[in-house]
């Protein structure tokens, strides 16, 4: 079909796959990046993604994670991070991330720490290209003390009122988590539940996604009201399943909680071999996911997060 000389067909650029094997697409993350990780918390947190950064041993990273847990944990003692953006990090009811905090308080890793919202208010300013984004978050708070150069307090001169202006925060890779995905890179959150990851990729310049299973195009195409973000969003994504362990995948497994346990109580123990051994054996030490999943348990301990819908 043509109007005028324009041929319709011609404009329509033939997709390319955008799959890729895990250790490729951790590999465009490199030393010095700014990296945001979704997730929240011990939800849907791209940990294999996370585990690949490890082992590759990247180094430098500013780490952006609105609110986070074994993630940033994980990059710490990997000695990959210098410095964390971010609201919270923490393992929820099972106590704060070991390893993050010896690194703050001894001073090996920066951090700047806001409120949830605000940092969604800087990423947005990014997004949209402006100076700042407005808010009524911060105020009456330390916050504003901590960072002045990024959370300034001002008045709008029209109305008096006063507001929190969070300048822009540039993100180079975004990854996030999800349950499906087709070659093509549009992406399914099943259920459509956003968390906060929105915000990150439509700030990051490379846009990764890591989800459970992939499936055809059909099935994008024949409910396009379920896709999360379409392939135009997306630069790469990576098959794996089980892909958010030990943190869960709603509603398809739950977290962990005797590796958060087991985790937790080698990296707070005193005699630094405990957390050694568990390190090499249960995390960096397996070669590929599968084998990563077995030590850990395998096919027992999958069996056990599992939720049962009926």
């Amino acid at each position: 079909m043509t109007v005028g000389d324009m041929t319709l067909g011609a404009t329509v650029r033939s997709l390319e796959s955008k799959v890729r094997p895990l250790d490729d697409i951790a590999a465009l993350v490199g030393n010095g990046s700014t990296i945001a990780i979704g997730g929240l918390s011990m939800n849907s947190t791209p940990m294999a993604f996370v585990r690949a950064l490890v082992r590759r041993e990247v180094r430098d990273l500013t780490v952006i994670a609105i609110v986070q847990g074994m993630a940033v944990d994980w990059l710490v003692a990997g000695g990959c991070v210098r410095r964390v953006i971010s609201g919270l990090v923490s393992f929820e009811g099972l106590g704060l991330a070991p390893r993050f905090r010896a690194a703050v308080q001894s001073g090996a890793v920066a951090i700047e720490e806001y409120s949830e919202h605000t940092l969604i208010c800087a990423l947005q300013a990014h997004t949209y290209g402006l100076p700042f984004m407005p808010t009524r978050a911060g105020i009456g708070t330390d916050m504003l003390g901590l960072h002045p150069e990024t959370t300034r307090l001002e008045t709008d001169p029209a109305s008096g009122r006063s507001y929190v202006a969070c300048t822009p925060l540039a993100v180079d890779v975004a990854v996030v988590h999800a349950h499906a995905a087709d070659e093509n890179g549009n992406v399914r959150v099943d259920p459509k539940l956003l968390w906060m990851d929105n915000e990150i990729i439509n700030a990051a310049t490379t846009r990764i996604a890591t989800v459970e299973r992939l499936v055809p195009t059909g099935s994008f195409t024949a409910e396009p009201h379920r896709t999360t973000y379409p392939h135009f969003m997306i630069d790469a994504v990576a098959e794996v399943p089980w892909g958010a362990y030990p943190s869960s995948m709603f509603p398809t497994y739950t977290h962990d909680k005797e590796f958060f346990e087991g985790y937790s109580r080698a990296a707070l123990s005193a005699d630094t071999h405990e957390f050694d051994s568990f390190w090499k054996s249960r995390v960096t030490g397996p070669d590929g996911h599968g084998a990563y999943l077995d030590a850990n348990g395998g096919a027992a301990t999958l069996l056990r997060i599992h939720r049962r819908t009926s």
